[in-house]
Order: structure tokens, then C-alpha cells, then sequence
């Protein structure tokens, strides 16, 4: 039971992580020449990501895991169908990353696209963490 349970909490996490960190890297080389691995990150893999990723554990614990489980039972959450409260959840979440992160003295462009960066980074990890828990139920 216990080794079920901590592979629901680290698997889905751990992969719906290093999909996001794929992505924002690849979108860095693309776009930057790939300047994450040549400049200074201000701290970013060292700073954010491991406690980003504590984080991510707790709130897979402590929420997503009895929302999965009243998931399997009703096949809704708050009245919402699975891939619309993914959806509901990653653009609020892209916002609050947005206002977060958002350097004011760029201007709004800056909040929207900071914005839309989370909400893609969160649209994966959802989408991948769901997903792997469905695998994993089904397995």
C-alpha cells in the first residue's frame, strides 16, 4: 500500500517535471541559443527546482491524490470533467505564475508572456501527471 502510494506521489511528479524542464529548455535553445546553459541563472536549477519540486510532491499528496481518488469515483471534480478542470487549473495557475514572475518594469507584454509560459509549463505537468496516474491505476 505504502510503496503504491509513493510511487502515485513521486512518479507522476517526477515526470510531469522533467516534461516542463524539456520544454523550457528546449524553448531556451530555440529561442536564446540556449543562453540557460552559458549564463548565469540567477540561481534558477539551483534555487527553484529541487524546492519546486518538494513542493510539487506536498501538493501531489496532499490534494491531488484525494482529487484523483473522488475522480475515480464520481468521474468529475467540482462538477468539472477531468480535462476541464486540468484546463480550469492550469490557466489559473499560469496566471498566479504570471504575477509572480512578472518584472513590472518590462511592462504588461512581459505579464502576459510570462503568463502564457506558465500556463503552458502547468498544461504539461497536469496533462502528464494525470496521465501517468492513469497509468498507473490501470497497470
Amino acid at each position: 500500500m505504502m510503496r503504491t502510494k509513493l510511487g502515485k506521489i513521486l512518479l507522476p511528479t517526477a515526470l510531469g517535471f522533467m516534461a516542463v524542464l524539456g520544454v523550457l529548455i528546449a524553448i531556451n535553445v530555440i529561442f536564446n541559443g540556449g543562453t540557460v546553459f552559458t549564463e548565469s541563472d540567477n540561481g534558477f536549477f539551483m534555487y527553484f527546482v529541487a524546492p519546486a519540486f518538494v513542493i510539487a510532491a506536498l501538493i501531489q499528496y496532499k490534494l491531488t491524490l484525494p482529487f484523483w481518488k473522488q475522480f475515480k469515483i464520481s468521474k468529475k471534480i467540482f462538477g468539472l470533467r477531468m480535462i476541464e478542470f486540468v484546463g480550469l487549473l492550469s490557466i489559473v495557475s499560469g496566471l498566479i505564475f504570471g504575477w509572480v514572475f512578472w518584472e513590472r518594469d518590462y511592462g504588461f507584454t512581459e505579464f502576459i508572456l510570462v503568463s502564457l509560459t506558465g500556463i503552458v509549463a502547468f498544461a504539461i505537468y497536469w496533462t502528464v501527471n494525470v496521465t501517468t496516474l492513469k497509468q498507473l491505476d490501470a497497470g
